[in-house]
């Protein structure tokens, strides 16, 4: 019988689900792997924990495609594809090019389920704009913040500093594109910051710390009428000066949310959700973007849970989780 992941208000548990034969427009995803979005999903969690209630996981999935509804043409049976869609082992999913977008030849399945957070983390750079030779920060190296200083590098960003608590992610960034790195635990950031762009302060802060508290440091590191991006899931209230600034210092703050990316492309936004999932998935085929040191851990469903809560309880060896349903 179909399994599926979900929060109940208080614990992340393995159901069994109903799924039905897929109705017009639709189609069956045997999933192969789905990956946990960390911060995302761990922040829905504690905020349901807070009112007791339930949600379901996921939104990141792998397979096979295994029946098709009515009026379906665009996939085939057999065809493995990525999309949006919850932990679970079996689940009817729209069969729209806008929605889901094959994986493509030479591409392993789990390498795949990061397409949903490298298409966040190509809107976030698109959002950020970075110019050549432009000073950046990308604060956080999780999987998200490692995505996006990889993809700041393919637009010659430099300086290109990653910022981290965690000596580890911080020599994996040297690896993989930042040069230089700053750790937060230990260093004065402001200084440092400052040190390495000759006094001026970097042009652009990329944020993905999830951390409420890294904001207003942003700011004293960015340079006159530097950019701030904000992205990560955080909510707390943020504590930052608005007058000596974001006023006599002219400093910008952006929000970069995925879901505002169009599934059809405009004049005012080029990119869409499918193009930017495509992106991603080519990249890591070809190398230009790795992953490998963002796949920490590799679980079985019944093993999940148990993940969860280590997640919950901030274990930062999870650097990015994955859950494979073939088995």
């Amino acid at each position: 019988m179909p399994a599926q992941l979900r929060f109940n208000g208080s614990k992340v548990e393995l159901i069994n689900v109903d799924v039905p034969p897929p109705g017009a427009g639709e189609m069956r995803l045997r999933t192969e792997w789905t990956q946990v979005s960390i911060g995302t999903e761990i922040a829905w969690i504690e905020a349901q924990a807070a009112q007791n209630k339930a949600t379901d996981l996921g939104y990141s999935a792998v397979g096979i495609v295994e029946a098709l509804g009515p009026g379906v043409t665009s996939f085939k049976v057999g065809q493995r594809v990525m999309v949006s869609a919850p932990h679970a082992s079996c689940w009817n999913i729209p069969a729209s090019p806008a929605y889901t977008v094959p994986v493509p030849e030479g591409l392993a399945p789990e390498r795949a389920t990061l397409a949903v957070l490298g298409q966040i983390a190509y809107h976030i750079v698109e959002r950020a704009a970075p110019k050549l030779l432009e000073s950046t920060v990308v604060l956080g190296q999780g999987v998200v913040g490692s995505l996006v200083l990889q993809i700041a590098r393919m637009t010659g960003a430099d300086p290109l500093i990653a910022v981290d608590t965690d000596p580890r992610r911080l020599e994996i960034a040297k690896q993989v594109g930042a040069t230089h790195t700053l750790n937060a635990a230990t260093d004065d950031l402001v200084a440092r910051v400052r040190e390495i762009t000759g006094g001026k302060g970097a042009s652009l802060c990329i944020e993905a710390a999830t951390n409420a508290k890294a904001y207003q440091t942003c700011c004293e590191f960015l340079a006159l009428r530097g950019r701030l991006v904000v992205s990560s899931t955080v909510y707390e209230p943020v504590p930052v000066y608005i007058l000596r600034d974001f006023i006599e210092r002219e400093i910008t703050m952006l929000g970069a949310h995925q879901p505002k990316v169009p599934i059809d492309a405009n004049p005012y936004h080029p990119y869409t959700q499918a193009q930017n999932r495509s992106a991603t998935l080519n990249a890591i085929r070809d190398g230009r973007i790795q992953v490998e040191h963002l796949m920490t851990h590799r679980v079985k469903p019944a093993d999940a849970p148990a993940l969860y809560q280590r997640l919950r309880e901030k274990d930062r060896s999870i650097v990015g989780a994955f859950i494979n349903w073939t088995e």
